[in-house]
């Protein structure tokens, strides 16, 4: 049986504003979601290329806060692309085992690495 993929829950405290986020600043679109109304908690996918987020208001989604890395073609160019629409970035970086990585913080603490062979 192979694995074919993963989709990482972000816990947000406003899916709305969270989807705005991802889609405006870091090029997502939005996939589907889930809106009960009345006051209950949004759920969201939004996704870019072949990666795809969970971006839920549940409680029991876990917490705020998580980090993932998404490996990327080219994280120099991404880095001038998400920060020319108003990302706030840390620069790109040379790390030791020879990736480039860069990394950005959502609204609600959750961090997104980038990184691509140097």
């Amino acid at each position: 049986m192979n694995l074919n993929g993963i989709i990482p829950t972000f816990r947000v405290s406003d899916a709305r504003a969270a989807e705005r986020f991802y889609c405006e600043i870091l090029g997502f679109r939005t996939s589907w979601e889930h809106d009960p109304g009345d006051g209950y908690p949004v759920f969201i996918e939004v996704a870019r290329d072949s990666v795809a987020i969970h971006l839920s208001e549940h409680d029991g989604d876990g917490p705020e806060g998580v980090s993932i890395y998404v490996n990327v073609a080219d994280a120099r160019a991404l880095h001038a692309e998400v920060t020319g629409k108003g990302a706030e970035a840390s620069a790109p970086e040379a790390m030791p085992w020879g990736d480039v990585v860069f990394e950005v913080t959502d609204p609600d603490g959750n961090v997104m690495r980038f990184g691509s062979a140097g």
